[in-house]
């Protein structure tokens, strides 16, 4: 598959993907769309990109004028990927690698101590975001938006979750997939 940074200072060069079935890469329309909501919040951010697949995600953001990326990811596959794709861009010192799963990421950034801007959630479909959104306050910025984004079902789509610390404010489909799009509260927890 043939995978293409989209904008910013990178636009149009190419992306090396991971082999096999066990990644998704997320879908142009959908990375644009994502990038076009978070237009005016994304320079200087810090980004994080959970399930980071090929790495895309964050990769556009540094692109678009995001100060850190952090990439979450397991399979040694796409982690393969990553480390090709952030060679070929020279984005080294800009990006983080955390070769390990989402649940224990959110705990090493947390005793870090490390804030996040924009936070991209896209795990393998079918796979329950409730409880990494539950774990994202320690990690959050002041008016933090997050995207998760998730299979689209015609029949018995559950309305997403809604921890009481998140505002829901939008949800749209781009194909097969739902990209829901959050911010931070204005306090946490109220």
């Amino acid at each position: 598959m043939t995978l293409r940074i989209i904008g910013g200072q990178f636009k149009g060069r190419l992306l090396k993907t991971p082999k096999g079935p066990s990644t998704r890469p997320t879908q142009g329309m959908l990375r644009e769309a994502v990038f076009n909501i978070c237009q005016n919040a994304i320079e200087g951010a810090r980004f994080l990109d959970l399930f980071a697949g090929s790495g895309a995600m964050g990769l556009e953001a540094i692109s678009r004028g995001a100060s850190h990326a952090t990439l979450v990811e397991s399979n040694r596959h796409a982690l393969s990927s990553i480390k090709e794709n952030i060679d070929i861009l020279n984005t080294r010192a800009q990006v983080q690698i955390l070769p390990v799963k989402a649940e224990k990421a959110l705990q090493v950034l947390a005793k870090q101590s490390q804030l996040y801007d924009i936070v991209y959630i896209d795990p393998p479909y079918d796979t329950s975001t409730n409880a990494l959104l539950d774990s994202l306050p320690p990690i959050l910025a002041p008016g933090a938006l997050i995207f998760v984004e998730e299979r689209y079902s015609p029949k018995g789509q559950n309305p997403p979750y809604e921890p009481p610390f998140l505002q829901l404010k939008d949800s749209r489909r781009f194909g097969i997939a739902l990209l829901h799009q959050y911010r931070l509260s204005a306090t946490k927890g109220s």
